[in-house]
């Protein structure tokens, strides 16, 4: 017996499948060419990354560890052999190249994310087979890029003071056995990290009471191997980070595939190739990066229905960073949504068990630092998150630095502690409306990712690698107008980046990096809606012609008549 062609059985089946395949293909070509001209610029920031001063410091020690890195680095500067070349003037000096650099990052994601946009929409039979290697090069080509963010040159600066910083709290643990949330750094003036540290400008937002114990934890396993050698400490906070960074790149994978099948290629390349992750998450390594990893985590067990796993990856995410416990309350009125549906008893043991959950978490996380600290203290580094009084690249920061002098009574208002007080009451309102609105996954996604992003605009105190994690949540939802605010914010936090590798920080940089992609955005709604209001006049209008002009009477063919309507024989 011959055997069966199902192509000609099925030829509507069989000619989709081909086509996805041609798809495939296109898409990976693509993405290849893609790879290459994002790992051509990735190391092209090289140069930003080392700095300009040659005896840094950190710099030297990160040399030392890495052989043949001061060579390759120096092979990497090409400001030396642009600068044979004569330039117009306003093109001259190393930090524009800068931001033509960030711009084509920014360029070839949108290519990629488009390419992304159609292969999702295309390839649908048998999507997670026929996606599987676009997957992959995904996931390979993250890891390349995150591994050339990995071997970076490192200097000191404001943007690795987190690193030196949390390296300096796990040393005061493992080797001065005292309490971190206790301690003055006068204290340690002698110690190595210590002296790094004071190299940089002082800084009245950084408090150890902001740093949660989960990530105080981590930072006494960073200093135990990496003792007080600069370079070996940045080794080993990038080795963490490459491993969460990975491990983030699944895991939106996985969360899109379910909750938005179609632009999973897109979700994935925005974070996996993002030029804020890899470089303010990876090159500078931030709580930010391992916050995301336990963050998506939790949203794939709330996803997956493990609510209570997934309530634990939230509070171990919120003993990361302070900020956000904001989510924790829409987790909790969602995790008690979706218990009331098992029925009054379950409701009761759910509830009885996640306040448990969370007593026993708190209590294991905050035991070895209580001495001396208490409830007191946990409140105070709360409030320094809430309640701040000094401000930085917000909003804020640029209204109080403006150039022209507003009277003593206005002034007042935009004091921090003013700013801060009105930003806690608008996301205290907020929260009250979202939490009665949250019956899905979708409506958790958004909610969160709304909050995440107004916390992040109305701060006092605004830092770029802020918007990583407000990023990851709105991309992941289905609401575009959400997902367009993230990418304007994030293209703000580059720009903030940019900022802060002049020489003299512009004070009032809020207004470029959060005033003018809220603009932008305002007015994306604007003409969106202006477009779409025209355009539906004109479509009814169209629908009420076609509908009033008469329509002319057809015999219908006879194989349409009713077998009733033949005369009987």
């Amino acid at each position: 017996m011959s055997a069966i062609d199902t192509n000609t059985i099925y030829p509507v089946r069989g000619g989709a499948v081909r086509k996805q395949l041609r798809v495939r293909r296109s898409t990976l070509f693509l993405l290849i060419i893609m790879i290459l001209g994002l790992e051509v610029c990735y190391l092209a920031l090289y140069p930003w990354l080392a700095g300009r001063i040659a005896s840094d410091p950190l710099l030297q020690s990160w040399e030392a560890l890495i052989p043949m890195s001061s060579k390759i680095y120096k092979r990497l500067d090409w400001f030396a052999y642009i600068s044979t070349f004569s330039w117009p003037e306003p093109l001259y000096g190393h930090l524009y190249p800068l931001l033509g650099v960030l711009g084509i990052i920014l360029f070839f994601i949108w290519l990629a994310v488009g390419a992304g946009n159609r292969a999702g929409r295309l390839i649908l039979i048998r999507s997670t087979l026929y996606l599987r290697p676009i997957f992959w090069t995904i996931l390979v080509s993250g890891i390349l890029m995150a591994m050339t963010m990995f071997f970076a040159p490192v200097h000191l600066s404001e943007l690795t003071r987190s690193m030196l910083q949390s390296g300096l709290y796990g040393r005061i643990v493992a080797t001065y056995h005292l309490n971190p949330y206790l301690s003055h750094s006068a204290i340690l003036t002698h110690d190595p990290l210590q002296a790094l540290v004071n190299r940089l400008p002082a800084s009245d937002d950084v408090t150890p009471g902001a740093v949660g114990p989960v990530w105080m934890d981590i930072s006494i396993l960073i200093s135990l191997i990496a003792h007080a050698d600069g370079g070996v400490m940045v080794l080993a906070w990038r080795v963490l980070a490459l491993l969460a960074h990975i491990l983030n790149v699944v895991l939106i994978w996985s969360l899109l595939s379910a909750q938005k099948p179609l632009y999973r290629i897109s979700g994935t390349i925005l974070y996996a190739w993002n030029p804020l992750v890899l470089v303010l998450g990876i090159a500078y390594v931030h709580p930010e990066i391992l916050l995301v990893s336990l963050m998506l985590l939790a949203l794939l067990s709330f996803q997956r229905d493990a609510t209570l796993l997934g309530w634990v990856f939230a509070l171990l995410a919120s003993l990361i960073s302070l900020y956000s416990i904001l989510l924790l309350p829409l987790l909790f009125v969602y995790a008690l949504r979706r218990a009331r549906l098992l029925g009054c008893g379950w409701f009761l043991l759910w509830t009885l068990g996640m306040l448990l959950v969370t007593a026993l978490v708190l209590v294991l996380a905050y035991i070895p630092y209580w001495q001396g600290w208490g409830v007191t203290g946990i409140l105070l580094g709360i409030r320094d998150i809430f309640w701040q009084e000094g401000a930085v690249n917000s909003l804020n920061a640029a209204i109080i630095n403006m150039p022209i002098q507003l009277p003593a009574n206005i002034l007042w208002t935009f004091q921090p502690h003013n700013w801060s007080l009105a930003a806690l009451i608008i996301i205290l309102l907020y929260l009250l409306i979202t939490v009665w609105v949250i019956d899905t996954f979708e409506a958790l996604l958004q909610c969160s990712g709304w909050l995440l992003l107004l916390w992040t605009i109305l701060q006092p105190t605004y830092w770029p690698w802020y918007m990583i994690l407000p990023f990851i949540v709105a991309t992941s939802t289905s609401n575009r107008r959400e997902t367009l605010a993230a990418i304007l914010l994030l293209s703000g936090a580059l720009i903030s980046y940019y900022f802060w590798q002049w020489s003299n920080i512009w004070e009032g940089q809020g207004l470029a990096i959060i005033g003018i992609p809220c603009l932008l955005w305002g007015w994306a709604l604007f003409f969106h809606a202006t477009w779409q209001m025209l355009r539906g006049n004109s479509s009814r209008r169209q629908f009420v012609q076609d509908e009033s002009r008469p329509q002319k009477l057809q015999r219908p063919p006879w194989f349409s008549r009713p077998w009733t309507s033949r005369p009987n024989r």
